[in-house]
């Protein structure tokens, strides 16, 4: 059994294919939504008038990409309950290449060794969220070389 998790940092979508010769069917759907950047929070006190010189300075913290690395752990703990309550061989990853990194950190972290050595992960680095399922379901075809 296949386990498809399709990311990017807002949208996740969740597949299953049984066998080959199954249609993909859809598991799951979760949505993240992104504040403006006001509401996140700050990480600098403003601007500083004590000299002369007056001086802004860019945040070091760029709070939509954190909010996407706190939405992709989410997902991450979704489909690491999911390995653990089925037995599934092969996971795909879809999501755009940043996210993957915090994607296989979480991975590392939380899974046993009994599951990373039965599992198969194959990543592909691509935004498919907008595509159909069975847009989708070729594309995992391909990519299993059963087309």
């Amino acid at each position: 059994m296949i386990l498809l998790a399709v990311c990017d940092g807002a949208t996740a979508k969740f597949f299953v294919k049984d066998a080959r010769f199954t249609p993909l069917q859809h598991l799951a759907s979760f949505s993240h939504t992104h504040e403006l950047t006001h509401e996140h929070g700050r990480d600098k006190p403003g601007r500083g008038w004590s000299t002369a010189e007056h001086h802004a300075y860019e945040p070091t913290t760029d709070w939509h990409e954190l909010q996407k690395e706190i939405f992709v752990r989410e997902i991450s703990s979704y489909i690491l309950k999911n390995l653990k309550d089925k037995s599934f061989s092969k996971l795909y990853f879809i999501s755009p290449a940043k996210l993957v990194k915090v994607f296989r950190a979480f991975l590392d972290q939380h899974m046993d060794t009994l599951h990373k050595n039965s599992l198969e992960i194959k990543e592909i680095h691509k935004d498919l969220t907008h595509l159909t399922t069975d847009e989708i379901e070729s594309i995992i075809r391909k990519e299993e070389g059963w087309e």
